[in-house]
């Protein structure tokens, strides 16, 4: 992977095929990112049942993008199976293996077409990691005719993110008819994360609970953290503004659950569960006290 630099989005047009790594700044939280293969190029891609070239025909984001072609063709392709998978991928090599550091693999999909509509699982994505049993694959099915579309696929969901050796695009011709033609212009192919303390998924762990209960838990993702690091987490649980209970742990990078005491019995009413990372992102939930019936 390549060298590391900082630019905003807007301002990207022209510059983004000149760095690897990248931060985003816009109303949405601060991202990093770091371009795949070091952007759009055919060095490494092997199509079979198709063709794969750099266009800059359709871009999204840099000067260029990958233009994956595919016609498809019921009796061609493998003897065994005319009706194949046209795809197209690459290896991976290290020290590119490692995204789990990362949050999302990020990209920008243009998609033509000979047909009036796509099929309801026009493309699949594949990552292979060592054993076949944790491999990752995924339907883009949100892709759309004649329009940039992004796509953004957490890391979190890829069983062994640490060594991701494989990527690779692919159709079932069964999902087309014969003679179908699709091309998909694929622009800033990359991964992200957070570049400051996030707070992702935050959710009480109930939301009734009893006025005597001696402690109320949550659980959410923590990202924007580097690995080995961490930041103060602040708990805090409120009524009508007035803070009852609180308390502060720090916490590391991935899926967390902090657990707040209650050192005295509380009134029935609407309560608000609220955290914050470090002095920054904030996430709240509501929870509310009924009176127990062991009063």
């Amino acid at each position: 992977m390549e060298s590391k630099a900082r630019y905003d989005v807007p301002a990207m047009k022209t510059a983004a095929a000149l760095i690897a790594v990248a931060v985003i700044a816009h109303a949405e939280p601060v991202m990093e990112k770091q371009l795949l293969f070091g952007g759009a190029t055919t060095k490494g891609w092997s199509p079979a049942e198709s063709t794969v070239e750099i266009s800059p025909s359709r871009v999204k984001v840099n000067p260029t993008a990958l233009h994956w072609h595919v016609t498809v063709d019921y009796h061609g392709g493998e003897v065994k199976y005319p009706i194949g998978w046209p795809r197209f991928g690459r290896g991976i090599t290290e020290p590119s293996r490692d995204w789990s550091a990362w949050d999302f693999l990020h990209m920008w999909v243009y998609t033509t077409s000979s047909r009036p509509v796509l099929p309801r699982e026009p493309v699949g994505l594949g990552l292979h990691v060592p054993d076949r049993a944790n491999a990752y694959s995924v339907r883009l099915t949100e892709l759309k005719l004649n329009e940039w579309v992004e796509i953004k696929i957490p890391i979190a969901r890829i069983p062994r993110p640490s060594d991701v050796r494989h990527i690779q695009f692919h159709i079932s011709e069964s999902d087309y008819k014969h003679g179908d033609k699709l091309d998909l212009f694929i622009d800033d192919l990359a991964l992200l994360r957070y570049a400051q303390p996030t707070i992702l998924d935050f959710a009480a762990e109930t939301t009734v609970a009893f006025t005597d209960a001696r402690s109320l838990a949550a659980r959410f993702q923590l990202s924007g953290v580097k690995p080995g690091g961490a930041v103060p987490i602040a708990c805090e649980l409120r009524c009508n503004g007035k803070v009852v209970a609180h308390s502060t742990t720090p916490a590391s990078r991935g899926p967390q659950r902090i657990s707040l005491s209650l050192d005295k019995k509380l009134a029935p009413g609407n309560y608000e569960l609220a955290v914050r990372a470090g002095n920054g992102d904030k996430a709240t939930a509501r929870v509310r006290l009924i009176e127990s019936p062991w009063r």
